[in-house]
């Protein structure tokens, strides 16, 4: 089974994923550009996983190290490094057990040894253009001579007042469990019970998501402010198309009712924030199960248990 968590979240000043430079002294955010020719803001997957990662950490989960070799590593219950990439079998179910990355996102060795990650993601991507316009800021230099004047004026592209829309998959049947890639049997490493856990922390994570780069002067809340949960079989993101705002701030609430109609679900759960959408009363008498993030995301807690 898997939970199908579609989602969107509010820009005010942000500039949440950095590219690669143009040269001088413009700092980039990475954009995609659609057929028309307008570009988008545009946070990768990768980058949203690690964020995913720190917000996990921030809960109070443990997540492997890497090496000044750049080896993925942990310590052991006697804080001795253990080396993932030549002794990961001897250390499999410990690793398991105490490190929440190697479960929920899986991991694959130089020397062999790999796991389907059962949470996947969407890049987060902008619903409304890129506008073009820049923050400043100033980078002090030590000038030749004490009277002279220092400091570089660089501009960093930001995207404001915009929103963005992402969707994440988690495939339930396979936390705390290892499953061979060829054959597709199954090795339960965790138990019912921590397997709930490690869902519900996951969850908590989702409900708290926050990261992004400039964070120091641009601090950004990325957390879902639109939110939809469905309990389903397979694991198409269905919703993912349907996410519009217009230039007005109201959800394009007939887009999410077709694609609800059209797939098949266990269970649907809705939930928004409070002054987010300029529609908010009609999307609240538009759908069924309509209530808070908080609750959406509490409703799908606790799932993993015996049959």
């Amino acid at each position: 089974m898997f939970l199908n968590i579609a989602y969107i979240t509010k820009v005010n000043v942000a500039s949440l994923n950095g590219s690669e430079g143009s040269g001088g002294n413009i700092t980039e955010m990475k954009k995609i550009a659609s057929s028309n020719g307008e570009e988008f803001a545009y946070v990768s997957g990768q980058a949203l996983r690690r964020y995913l990662k720190e917000t996990l950490l921030q809960l109070g989960q443990r997540i492997t190290e890497v090496s000044e070799k750049g080896e993925p590593t942990f310590r052991d219950e006697n804080g001795k490094y253990i080396d993932l990439d030549k002794k990961f079998n001897e250390v499999k179910e410990l690793a398991f057990k105490k490190f929440i990355d190697l479960d929920l996102f899986g991991y694959m060795f130089p020397n062999g040894g790999r796991r389907w990650s059962p949470v996947k993601v969407t890049p987060l991507i902008s619903i409304l253009p890129y506008k073009g316009e820049y923050d400043y800021l100033t980078r002090k230099q030590k000038p030749k001579q004490e009277n002279a004047k220092s400091g570089n004026i660089v501009q960093v592209e930001i995207d404001t007042l915009n929103f963005m829309r992402g969707n994440i998959m988690l495939n339930t049947s396979h936390i705390g469990n290892e499953i061979n890639e060829y054959t597709y049997e199954i090795n339960e490493i965790l138990t019912d019970a921590e397997k709930n856990e490690r869902l519900n922390i996951l969850l908590d994570a989702i409900k708290n998501f926050n990261g992004g780069a400039k964070q120091a002067r641009n601090l950004e809340d990325i957390s879902p402010k639109f939110i939809v949960i469905a309990h389903q079989k397979t694991g198409n993101p269905f919703l993912l198309n349907s996410l519009d705002i217009d230039i007005d701030g109201n959800l394009n609430i007939e887009n999410i009712k077709d694609a609800i109609e059209d797939n098949d679900f266990e269970k649907l759960t809705i939930g928004i924030s409070k002054g987010i959408f300029n529609n908010e009363t009609e999307i609240r008498e538009s759908f069924e199960n309509v209530t808070t993030i908080s609750n959406a995301i509490k409703e799908y807690k606790n799932l993993l248990k015996s049959k």
